[in-house]
C-alpha cells in the first residue's frame, strides 16, 4: 500500500513511518502548528503515524496555503528528527561540560601565558 501526503478538503494529512520518526519527534514538531491548526496523531497501522492538521476557525490559513504548510511539515519532521540524533550523539559532551561548570574548583587551572591587552590597557591593575 502506497501512502501519499496530501491536502484534501481543507485538511493536511501526513503519513510518517514509525521506524523513521519517534513519537517525541512527531509531538515536538506538531507543537509548533498549534497556533494555526488542530492537530491529530493516530496510528494508521503499527508501522505508520497518521498526522492530520485542520485549520483553526480563528486562523488565517486558506486552502491555497495548505500545500505550503504540507511542505513545511515534511521539512520540520526531518529537522526535529535530526535534532534528536544530534542531542543523542552529544549528550555525553553536554553532561561533561555541565559537570565541569558546576565543579567546586577541583579542576580549575590558571591559563597558560601572560595576560595582556593589545590596545595598551593594563589588565593587571584591575
Amino acid at each position: 500500500m502506497e501512502l501519499t501526503n496530501n491536502c484534501i478538503d481543507g485538511k493536511i494529512t501526513v503519513y510518517a513511518a514509525v521506524e523513521l520518526y519517534s513519537k517525541d519527534t512527531v509531538f515536538k514538531c506538531l507543537y509548533w502548528y498549534g497556533d494555526k491548526f488542530h492537530t491529530n496523531v493516530s496510528f494508521l497501522n503499527q508501522d505508520t503515524f497518521k498526522l492530520e492538521l485542520s485549520p483553526l476557525a480563528t486562523s488565517q490559513v486558506k486552502n491555497d496555503d495548505l500545500d505550503f504548510y504540507l511542505a513545511k511539515l515534511e521539512r520540520d519532521l526531518i529537522d526535529f528528527s535530526l535534532r534528536q540524533v544530534v542531542n543523542k550523539e552529544t549528550q555525553a559532551i553536554r553532561e561533561l561540560l555541565i559537570a565541569k561548570a558546576f565543579a567546586n574548583g577541583d579542576f580549575d587551572e590558571l591559563p597558560v601565558g601572560e595576560l595582556s591587552d593589545p590596545v595598551g590597557f593594563n589588565v593587571k591593575t584591575i
